[in-house]
């Protein structure tokens, strides 16, 4: 399954949409290496990233971490 990373864009002020994907990869890779990402979601002013282990992780619209489920 492939990945729509393009789902992460920028909205005016939030800075550049490869600045968000570059946040999200960097937390990704420091601390869920390994891990394959299932699917995106955007949600208003946020994303969730669901992993196939089925831990669901939630950035804000820059890309900084807010939780894990």
């Amino acid at each position: 399954m492939m990945i729509n990373w393009n789902i992460m864009n920028s909205r005016e002020g939030n800075g550049s949409s490869q600045s968000i994907r570059k946040n999200v990869l960097s937390f990704l890779t420091r601390y869920y290496s390994g891990s394959v990402v299932d699917s995106i979601e955007k949600k208003c002013d946020a994303y969730k990233i669901y992993l196939i282990s089925g831990l669901c992780l939630t950035f804000d619209a820059a890309g900084r971490h807010v939780k894990t489920n």
